[in-house]
């Protein structure tokens, strides 16, 4: 009993006591020194203000004297200050640092440093803090003011404060031990009974005896203590009842666990799923049996499970398969052959954190093995059109040869002398094997049509004379069946348009043809007009061809347009065709801009309406053009002249030189503008052929300058020799005082026409036995390329040229040819190489190509002439290799028989 009161702090009440009492030292200490602290911050806070206060009122009274270095005045201004108190010394520096006034202080003593912060610590038995301020004025730097501000009322303040906050903290730390110590007393007084009650409920009894209440602090613990009492029995109570609910839902979820395990187990495609470890956590019997693993492989590392199964991947690696963590499908072989489609999934929580993998493995062998079966019957297929294509191409080549005898046949009997009527049919007959020519040759090479190789050309042509030209072919087969042919054109229609008029002309013969095969008696009539306009300013033309026969079954119009189809099979028997026609019109009208359409019924005739994009045309663009070089000329008929032909390529030169000798001209030749000029203004020419694009002087620039000429020279008329097929150049040619526009390559009527126009000469009719027109044999058929390879070269070129040249020659041609070609080609190469402008090169070739003849190679070099560099690099072998073939066949013609 002794040992408890000798020492109080072992008991609760000294315990409490103690913890209050260091409580309230611990805050007590913390106010005082916090209220020392604040004192003082506020107190150096004002010295702060006060030394920002009283430097610019020192700056607006120093830096007038200071300017004026009034050092009594500087001196004067110091003492005052200093009088007012609170400045224990002043001094002032100029601007080279040097001390001109000081008050408070001794000269023969160095000014204490400036400091950075107000500090308390003591300096030479005082406080003071010391500030240093620049002088200005305007921004430019007088010199400088250092000053000390008075601390020592401050250190007297914080100390005066920390001695009665000690005093007043020893005060109330004794009156707080008085009364906590009776207030621990009674707060104590039911302390037993509430431990008795806690021992209680430890024991399990969750209902013990109620403490006694009250309204004081202690009756409210007891309250407070029933209450929670209370509470630990209805929460005892709710735990029973949850933990019976969880039970009922363990079971819930292990009948769904048994559910999906047997959905999982019953699928035939396999069901792998990998926790973040890498180990299987789950894997369905159809995985097992798919990759051949035995027993179970849940708690194997992935990687292991596919390396030691039977059946595993042998393209893909285990390792890869591990490391992706991307929804990734992909396929994969395993080692029997068959393929497997497998989906990688990620599988995450609901905070999106990756908890592992899900694969799906389906097998598709099967569906891959249809797939390709597929492909190979799309292969066969595909060789089955190639080899219907190789034979249409065989049959449409031997049709040509036995063609190219016949136009040859009409050609001289044109040619010779022939009444009026008898002259009017074989022509007829002429332009009618030429239209089958050009027919064969679109219609059996489908090699040409399904590759869409056509090409569509532009060029003036007068649609009125198109159509009668057409009707003039077809009328003696429409006369035999009292047929009435007719055409109409709208005055909406221009006189000339500029379009494809072979295509155009090809899609008139399939459509009028038809019309009159199918029609027995009645008409067939032909009207065109003028439909919409283009924002480009071309327009549409429209045409309607018009029958009385039999007319179309409604539900054979949907597939009147395929290849190889007819309306009716029994069509085929009666009437022939091979069911191509109107498919080559489809797609030619859809390349020309247009479309084609029927409105049809059985027994009422067909009307087939089509348009074409087209734009206006120039009308005297329109030049007849014949094969016969002394027939064109003798239409012509030109007088002899003397011509300067104009070329800077060699093979060009030669051909004109032949045509127009042959037809008894004098020919003088240039091989640049310059030599033009120079010849033009020494010798008298009745008229100039003029090259546009040569190296060092143009055919323009040359133009120009003999139009620049003052005497009758420069009057001479100059007609233009281009390779741009298109017109875009006349209007240029124009400009620059040329008198005509003759396209390459070459065509003799084309050139004897446009010299017609250009000097006036009225054409007549042929003269027989004219003496100033040398005789000359017919020209013979054009020669079929022995080589295969009838895109190469253009044989109507070459026909005319082998007339109007000798064998030596067109020997000399070729040679020609061959080396300035390949010249012009690695010239070519070598500028897009090198990044420079080829486009010179490139037209250069191409009006040497075309001009002799080769097709192929000149129409590659007009692609290539506005293409850019890599596309020159890429068609090098290509152009090359047509240039070889194109000397190979070109002397291979020359070598066959007429």
């Amino acid at each position: 009993m002794i040992l408890p009161r000798l020492a109080p702090w072992k008991t609760l009440r000294g315990r409490m006591l103690a913890a209050a009492m260091a409580v309230e030292t611990v805050m007590l200490t913390l106010l005082v020194t916090n209220s020392v602290r604040l004192l003082y911050g506020s107190l150096t806070e004002q010295a702060q203000l006060h030394a920002n206060q009283v430097t610019p009122v020192l700056n607006a009274a120093l830096v007038a004297p200071l300017a004026q270095r009034d050092y009594a005045t500087l001196q004067a201004v110091l003492d005052e200050s200093r009088s007012v108190g609170g400045v224990e010394y002043l001094a002032v520096k100029d601007s080279t640092g040097r001390l001109v006034a000081i008050s408070g202080w001794s000269r023969d003593r160095a000014l204490p440093p400036p400091e950075q912060a107000l500090t308390l610590e003591p300096k030479a038995g005082t406080a003071r803090y010391d500030v240093s301020a620049p002088v200005a004025l305007a921004g430019q730097k007088l010199g400088s003011v250092q000053f000390g501000l008075d601390l020592q009322h401050i250190v007297a303040a914080r100390k005066d404060l920390l001695t009665q906050g000690i005093a007043i903290a020893l005060s109330e730390i004794l009156l707080s031990a008085g009364l906590l110590a009776l207030l621990g007393m009674w707060l104590t007084r039911h302390l037993s009974a509430l431990t008795r009650a806690s021992e209680r409920v430890a024991a399990g009894d969750y209902a013990p005896a109620a403490l006694p209440e009250g309204n004081d602090d202690i009756g409210r613990l007891g309250a407070a203590f029933n209450t929670m009492s209370r509470a630990i029995g209805e929460r005892v109570d709710q735990l029973t009842i949850a933990l019976d609910e969880q039970e009922s839902l363990a079971r819930d979820v292990e009948q769904e666990r048994a559910r999906l395990s047997a959905l999982l187990s019953a699928m035939d495609f396999g069901v792998l799923f990998v926790g973040r470890d890498g180990r299987i956590a789950y894997a369905n019997p159809a995985f097992a049996v798919l990759f051949a693993i035995g027993g179970t492989p849940v708690g194997t590392v992935l990687g292991e499970a596919l390396n030691n199964a039977g059946n595993g991947p042998s393209d893909t690696s285990a390792a890869d398969l591990s490391a992706i963590d991307a929804d990734e499908r992909r396929e994969m072989t395993l080692t029997d052959g068959r393929i497997v489609s497998w989906h990688n999934v990620p599988v995450r929580n609901g905070t999106g954190s990756t908890i592992g993998k899900l694969w799906l493995c389906i097998d598709v062998t099967e569906p891959r093995l249809a797939a390709q079966q597929l492909i190979q019957a799309k292969d066969r297929a595909e060789a089955a059109s190639r080899s219907k294509t190789e034979f249409l191409a065989t049959v449409s080549h031997e049709l040509r040869t036995p063609m190219n005898g016949v136009l040859g046949n009409l050609t001289l009997l044109g040619d010779s002398n022939l009444g009026p009527d008898d002259k009017r049919l074989a022509d007829v007959a002429r332009r009618s094997a030429e239209s089958l020519l050009r027919l064969l040759d679109d219609i059996l090479d489908l090699s040409k049509l399904e590759a869409r190789r056509i090409e569509l050309e532009e060029a003036d042509c007068a649609p009125a004379q198109l159509v009668e030209s057409v009707l003039d072919v077809l009328r003696p087969r429409a006369n035999e069946k009292g047929l009435v042919l007719n055409a109409r054109m709208m005055p909406s229609v221009p006189d000339v348009i500029v379009t494809d008029p072979a295509r155009l002309r090809q899609i008139l013969f399939n459509l009028i043809g038809n019309a009159v095969k199918f029609t027995e008696d009645g008409y067939v009539s032909v009207r065109a007009r003028r439909g919409e306009d283009r924002e480009d300013g071309r327009f549409l033309v429209e045409f309607e061809v018009e029958d009385s026969g039999i007319g179309i079954a409604p539900e054979s119009v949907p597939s009147l347009f395929d290849r190889f189809t007819q309306a009716d099979s029994s069509i085929t028997r009666r009437y022939g065709g091979t069911g191509l026609g109107l498919a080559i019109c489809r797609d030619l009208c859809i390349m020309m801009g247009g479309a084609i359409t029927v409105e049809t019924a059985p027994g009422r005739g067909s009307v087939f309406r089509f348009s074409i994009v087209a734009r206006v045309g120039d009308p005297s663009a329109l030049r007849l053009v014949e094969a016969s070089v002394t027939e064109a000329a003798r239409v012509a008929a030109l007088p002899p002249l003397r011509v300067l032909a104009v070329d800077d390529i060699d093979v060009n030169r030669d051909i004109v030189r032949g045509i127009l000798e042959r037809s008894g001209h004098s020919v003088a030749l240039a091989a640049n503008g310059i030599d033009a000029v120079r010849m033009a203004r020494e010798q008298d020419f009745d008229m100039i052929l003029m090259d546009i694009q040569m190296p060092g002087m143009d055919g323009l620039t040359a133009t120009r300058r003999i139009r620049d000429l003052t005497d009758a020279r420069g009057r001479v008329p100059i007609i233009a020799l281009t390779a741009h097929a298109s017109g875009s150049s006349r209007p240029e040619c124009l400009s620059a005082g040329m008198n005509g526009f003759v396209t390459k390559p070459l065509r003799p009527a084309a050139l004897f026409a446009e010299m017609t126009t250009v000097l006036g000469v009225a054409a007549s009719a042929p003269v027989e036995n004219d003496p100033a027109m040398p005789s000359a044999a017919p020209p013979p058929p054009a020669a079929t390329d022995p080589s295969g390879d009838d895109d190469l070269l253009d044989h109507e070129q070459i026909g005319i040229l082998m007339e109007v040249l000798e064998a030596e020659d067109w020997d000399n041609s070729l040679s020609g040819f061959a080396e300035n070609g390949r010249t012009t080609i690695d010239a070519l190469v070598s500028q897009a190489r090198a990044g420079e402008a080829h486009n010179r090169s490139a037209h250069t070739l191409k009006g040497m190509a075309l001009n002799l003849g080769a097709a192929a190679v000149g129409n590659l070099a007009k692609e290539l002439e506005h293409a850019p560099s890599a596309t020159v690099l890429d068609n090098a072998d290509r152009l090359t290799d047509l240039f070889e073939r194109s000397l190979v066949a070109m002397k291979a013609v020359a070598r066959s028989p007429a």
